[in-house]
């Protein structure tokens, strides 16, 4: 009986001890999963999970037809684990099938064209420096075709990540516009500098979790943040003239021996600049080759007087002033001396002649323009030149557009007063020659030239660029004489019969201009232009050439040989069809 009550007491006690087993256990368990559950699953998760940063792809760039001048060729590093390659022994399964270490080298080496051992070698040099070595190399920048074969292996220890290269695929084609991107893929000049925001992208996160030995877990990539690449900028720049008018100022620069050749083609009625030629261009893929002062656009960063060009702003304010008309009559002095200590002389002796306005235009004469246009007062002239765009920057899409010389008309001097009617004390870029006559062309109203049609985002979205306001700068009828003006001096000997394109009437001004030797003096040699339009009786487009400091020949014929050549292979281009009718001849004299 003794017995039997000691059993029931042993068994009460090993029940107890079992319920408070049980008791801490459930405590425990209820700690773990409910109290610090969500915490330690965090934790847990953190470990496990792997981030991987997706790299945003860096937008193209095209031309006005969208063709591609700039794109990001998206290539793939391959890499491994060398210690995971030895984990149980180097064999893994993919599904029920054991596969070894041996016999992956074997499938990588036939997929990227080695041999087994130069792969296992990878492997083995990596061991071998840090045998806990867990990257290494395979093979970089393989293209998509190798990476899918590759990933098809299902080698858990094998990895793979993107490399972008930015690709130029018509070298220095445009190359002054576009620019180009640095080897850390950060953009350095032109229209890729400038027009960052819409083609970079932003980047995007993905996760994914791996076992204690570090292998990728099948099915366990999770994207956290989707990537969003960089948007498609489209450019004004038509791909074929572009590389058609560099040819011309590399030939040209080269025939004449210039310091530098320029050209701007640009539409009339949009101001879109169609081509913006430099000679020797960078180009983008290596701009190591290129001079530093030909990575940037001089086309925008490099103002010059622009001489006789600019005598249309002048003649153009004193015809919408009412002061003069085509046939307005001046008896011209070869030498004039309107105030003390002022005197100025046109580039060619002669006795004083009667000529109108037209006549004064045709024989560019400094004198003539000067008497005319001091029948303005200086304010009223400077007024005309800011509206025609001078002294400011445009803002056709470039990371930095100079704004050019031009002293507000209370600095200017008794000489400077009289010189800046004929291009003289003024400076502009050539895209700022190229907006005067495009305004002149267009019945007067400017339209600000842009070099970007638009920036197409990932999702669609469509962005205009602002390039500013258009505005009228004189009236119709004022531009109206001036277009049969300019159409006179296009079709005098000189340069009409260098520039005569048959079947087309053109319109256009030449200019020699004197420039700063940079120490308080001038140059002996000029820049020589022409800046004109075609077709004179419906304008379409603006061409603007200008010819720096030849060495070999006449700088004025090969501006207006290098122009006609380009406005014929515009013309070609565009199928522009010949002009109607004749022009309105003007008298020279009186």
């Amino acid at each position: 009986m003794a017995r039997k009550r000691i059993n029931i007491s042993r068994s009460k006690a090993a029940i107890a001890v079992v319920v408070t087993v049980g008791l801490v256990f459930g405590v425990r368990l209820v700690d773990l999963q409910v109290v610090n559950g969500p915490a330690l699953a965090a934790q847990s998760q953190g470990k496990r999970a792997v981030p991987v940063q997706v790299p945003a792809l860096r937008g193209s760039i095209v031309d006005a037809n969208g063709q591609v001048l700039a794109v990001t060729d998206e290539r793939y590093d391959v890499q491994l684990s060398p210690k995971n390659t030895k984990v149980r022994n180097g064999i893994f399964y993919r599904g029920n099938e054991a596969t070894t270490a041996e016999e992956a080298f074997a499938e990588i080496a036939e997929v990227i064209g080695q041999k087994p051992e130069e792969v296992k070698k990878i492997v083995d040099d990596a061991l071998a420096e840090d045998p806990d070595s867990d990257f290494a190399y395979v093979k970089r920048s393989v293209d998509l075709t190798t990476l899918n074969r590759l990933k098809q292996l299902g080698i858990p220890w094998l990895t793979f990540s993107s490399v972008f290269n930015r690709v130029y695929p018509n070298g220095a084609v445009a190359g002054n516009i576009i620019g180009f991107v640095g080897s850390d893929g950060a953009a350095q000049a032109g229209v890729e500098l400038s027009q960052d925001e819409c083609l970079t992208g932003e980047s995007g996160v993905e996760t994914y979790e791996r076992s204690a030995d570090g292998v990728q877990l099948p099915g366990s990539r999770v994207i956290e943040k989707p990537v969003r690449n960089g948007g498609q900028l489209q450019l004004t720049i038509d791909r074929d003239l572009q590389w058609e008018l560099q040819q011309r100022t590399n030939e040209i620069r080269d025939k004449a021996q210039a310091e530098w050749v320029m050209q701007v083609l640009m539409n009339v009625k949009t101001g879109e600049l169609v081509a913006v030629a430099e000679d020797y261009s960078v180009d983008p893929n290596n701009v190591a080759a290129s001079e530093p002062s030909h990575r940037d656009s001089r086309a925008f960063l490099l103002p010059y007087e622009p001489g006789s060009t600019y005598k249309t702003v002048t003649m153009a304010a004193l015809l919408d002033q009412g002061q003069i008309t085509p046939e307005t009559q001046n008896l011209t002095p070869w030498t004039w001396n309107p105030e003390p200590n002022v005197l100025f002389r046109d580039s060619f002796a002669h006795a004083d002649t009667p000529w109108t306005a037209t006549g004064i235009l045709e024989r560019s004469s400094n004198v003539g323009t000067a008497m005319l246009g001091s029948r303005l007062d200086r304010e009223t002239r400077f007024n005309y030149m800011t509206s025609f765009g001078l002294g400011r920057s445009t803002q056709a899409g470039m990371p930095f557009e100079d704004a050019g010389l031009l002293y507000p008309a209370e600095q200017w001097d008794a000489q400077t007063s009289y010189n800046v009617m004929f291009g003289q004390g003024v400076s502009s870029t050539i895209v700022q020659t190229a907006a005067i006559y495009q305004t002149i062309a267009n019945n007067g109203v400017y339209v600000p030239p842009t070099l970007i049609k638009n920036c197409t985002a990932s999702d669609g979205e469509i962005t205009t660029h602002d390039a500013g306001e258009s505005h009228r700068v004189i009236s119709e009828g004022a531009a109206q004489q001036l277009q049969n003006m300019l159409e006179n001096v296009a079709n005098a000997d000189w340069p009409g019969k260098e520039i005569s394109i048959d079947g087309y009437r053109l319109a256009g001004k030449t200019g020699t201009a004197e420039q700063s030797d940079g120490q308080g003096g001038l140059r002996s040699d000029f820049v020589h232009s022409f800046a004109g339009y075609f077709p004179a009786d419906n304008p379409q487009y603006v061409l603007v050439t200008s010819v720096a400091f030849p060495k070999n020949g006449h700088g004025g014929v090969a501006a207006v040989g290098t122009w006609k050549q380009s406005a014929e292979a515009a013309i070609r281009h565009f199928k522009i069809e010949p002009s109607t009718g004749s022009f309105q001849d003007i008298p020279e004299e009186y």
